[in-house]
């Protein structure tokens, strides 16, 4: 145990100020904002991915059924996405600022996610909760330096118990912490019990009722189970495991080697099956994703000012109040334009106002919070009337795409700056800790990630080390498609319980959670049809291995090894992805997409370019990844563009956008730059394809210096959503 170890919220503030950041007003609200999505080789899975399985599933059984609709999937989705970041009501945090102030944060990134901040969308304490490490199946071992964190958040948990929560349950081969409800402890199986009666409770009650809250919260809570049951191939070495009951003993199981033991039914001693311990670096890890020092540099400066020009954007308001008039009457209710100048003058007046804002001062912060919480909800309702209004007769309205994308953009850019008066000074005294947060971060010590290498008892991992989340890890793909598997086995169930109340829901959620959280080495066990539910499973696993060649084989040995582990072959070089999501950035979600982007910008990937030495150390000196990119953006802070900066301000810049003859939205952005001798040039181009098929992008770069080339890189990845992929 390293004399200082982070919380996973120490870092928190920083970080959501810099996602903030990264959802640019004008140009994040449509569908060009320049995304981070990596060059990838093969399938990426998020949460946003996994969750897109549900839109060939049936959300219910009466009358014929009927498919997910997006708009259901998307409250599915926000249900997965809070559970990601309530983790930032945690120790760390809460040490330096009220839960009042992250939850008003989460809220202005929930409603640049999701597109609406009301109703069945808006971020309340009661939804976000707090850090927990049964939400995510988290080794809970040294949580909060084991001091009682409920001393800041009653929700939080209390000390560890490792005899008893770290134990391995010799009955499954797993932690306890994951699903032994007969340990008296908390657990990840209970926690999926609990939420998953519940949704069906709600659910059976809207039937009744027809009150649309019960289903709204219902499907909530269907998204925060699936959250707990996706984490499970993803946390865990679950993947590893399944290989090496394939037959691949030389895979490295993420534990010591000396762990392995006898489990009730099966003939040979096996490794546990476990999770990792989160810590600071953990949860960049975790949240962030990884990003190139570059790519923090260039976002962060461009962003910030992106901001303050959303805030004095005079043009904005007149424009949307324009537009409002041109609506066909009978869609609004009505006294738009009116509403729009009040919501204007409050926001100047706020502005007038300027606030002092002191997260030193607790309680007087919290009344603050609370305050402007009170000032931005007329303005996330305004928006989210207009918005639901017009997506409930969008088939119906006799104008162009074009006016519709125009008038969505210049609502949420108008809408933005309203809020830009009450969130901006939050940010700016909030961000205040982030010196703070990563000089603690650069004195932090990283051998714990080797903890497993380094002694042969150890089943105690960290996540980071672990985790499957991230595009780079070459596990990435079968960890998402296992998830995706187990969605399509859980969720059906879980909709026959909400139709038919004959169903018995406790005997349902059983299976579930039996058939989901198990060891590979148990997959034929499992009573009253869980055992279908982990040989899909397991089969998804043998699928992924048996499709590589002989010699793709070879290479995965390789770099699954113990070795290859301990020196970081099992992640691809060259490939960056920034957060939790879909891998799409931050993004006011178009009319018809199932959610918002579900990953935080990080600018282009600038694949190749030599990296300022300074901040690369920087970097490197905490263990590079999220946390490198994070540090060493701050060292070095450049000037953001296309071409990252590298001509200083001696560049211009050039933008397009239409639709394609496909139906596509197509928009691009050119930089030209000149020092002296030297010039560059750098393009980046996206595709939207209509009805779920997903996008396109490609970036490209080159460099000449007295007339000879110097450098040239490429970037180009595409997005296929699960449905298209399935129907090709």
């Amino acid at each position: 145990m390293p004399a200082l170890r982070l919380s996973p919220t120490s870092l928190l503030l920083p970080c959501l100020f810099l996602l903030l950041l990264w959802a640019r007003p004008t140009h994040a609200f449509g569908a060009g904002n320049i995304a981070s999505t990596a060059a990838i080789e093969g399938q990426n899975w998020r949460h946003g991915d996994i969750e897109d399985t549900l839109l060939n599933l049936l959300c219910t059984s009466l009358h014929g059924g009927k498919k997910f609709k997006k708009m259901d999937v998307r409250r599915v989705y926000f249900g997965n996405w809070l559970r990601d970041y309530s983790q930032a009501v945690d120790v760390g945090a809460l040490k330096m600022v009220s839960a009042e102030a992250v939850r008003l944060l989460l809220w202005i990134l929930g409603f640049m996610t999701f597109g609406y901040g009301t109703g069945e969308f808006e971020v309340t304490k009661e939804r976000l909760g707090c850090y927990r490490p049964e939400e995510h199946i988290d080794n809970p071992k040294d949580y909060a330096d084991n001091l009682d964190a409920r001393e800041y958040d009653e929700r939080l948990r209390g000390p560890v118990d490792e005899e008893v929560e770290l134990a391995v349950d010799e009955r499954t081969g797993m932690k306890n912490y994951i699903a032994n409800e007969r340990a008296g402890i908390e657990t990840s199986a209970g926690l999926v019990r609990r939420l998953f009666g519940r949704s069906i409770e709600l659910y059976r009650r809207y039937n009744r009722s027809g009150d649309k809250k019960d289903r709204y919260e219902a499907l909530r809570l269907l998204g925060t189970g699936c959250h707990c049951l996706e984490d499970f191939p993803a946390h865990s070495n679950f993947t590893e495991l399944a290989l090496i009951e394939l037959g691949e003993r030389d895979v490295f199981p993420h534990v010591g080697r000396r762990t392995k033991q006898e489990i009730e039914g099966v003939e040979h001693p096996v490794y546990p099956l476990i999770t990792g311990t989160f810590g600071g670096v953990d949860f960049l890890h975790s949240v962030m994703g990884e990003f190139t020092d570059k790519a923090a540099q260039s976002e962060v400066s461009e962003l910030e000012g992106a901001i303050s020009d959303a805030q004095k954007n005079r043009e904005a308001s007149s424009k949307i109040k324009e537009l409002l008039d041109k609506l066909p009457s009978g869609i609004l209710g009505g006294g738009e334009s009116g509403k729009a100048d009040e919501l204007e003058q409050n926001a100047t007046a706020a502005q007038m106002e300027n606030m002092d804002i002191n997260p030193k001062d607790p309680e007087a912060f919290v009344v603050q919070m609370e305050q402007l919480s009170s000032q931005i909800m007329p303005i996330l309702e305004f928006h989210d009337g207009i918005m639901k209004s017009i997506s409930i007769y969008i088939d119906k309205l006799p104008v162009i795409p074009d006016m519709i994308e125009e008038f969505q953009d210049n609502l949420n850019i108008f809408v933005f700056s309203l809020i830009a008066p009450f969130i901006l000074p939050v940010i700016q005294q909030v961000s205040a800790e982030l010196k703070t947060g990563s000089s603690e971060v650069i004195q932090s010590s990283v051998d714990q990630q080797h903890v497993v290498f380094n002694d042969d008892h150890s089943s105690n991992p960290t996540h980071s080390m672990l985790s499957k989340d991230h595009f780079s890890n070459i596990l990435n793909e079968p960890a998402g498609k296992v998830a995706s598997q187990v969605l399509k086995w859980v969720v059906p169930q879980i909709v026959e319980c909400w139709d038919n109340e004959d169903i018995d829901a406790d005997r349902t959620i059983q299976r579930i959670i039996a058939g989901v959280f198990h060891h590979p080495a148990k997959r034929e066990y499992g009573d009253d049809g869980a055992s279908k539910g982990r040989q899909l499973m397991f089969e998804v696993v043998r699928k992924w291995w048996e499709d590589h060649s002989e010699r793709e084989q070879d290479d995965l040995r390789e770099k699954l090894s113990r070795d290859g582990v301990e020196n970081g072959l099992n992640h691809r070089e060259g490939v960056h992805d920034s957060g939790h999501g879909c891998g799409k950035p931050i993004a006011m979600p178009k009319m018809g997409s199932s959610s918002g982007g579900g990953a935080q910008s990080g600018g282009v990937s600038q694949g190749g370019e030599p990296f300022d030495r300074v901040s690369q150390l920087a970097g490197e000196a905490v263990g590079g990844g999220a946390l490198g990119g994070l540090v060493g953006g701050f060292v070095n802070n450049v000037g953001s563009s296309l071409l990252g900066g590298a001509f200083g301000g001696n560049t211009e810049r050039q933008e397009s956008s239409g639709y394609g003859d496909d139906g596509s939205y197509n928009r691009s952005y050119s930089e030209q730059g000149r020092s002296g001798d030297n010039y560059g040039q750098a393009e980046y181009s996206r595709s939207e394809y209509p009805g779920g098929r997903g996008h396109r992008e490609e970036y490209s770069r080159q460099e000449s210096s007295g007339g000879g080339n110097y450098g040239e890189s490429r970037y180009e990845s595409s997005y296929q959503s699960y449905e298209s992929s399935e129907s090709r």
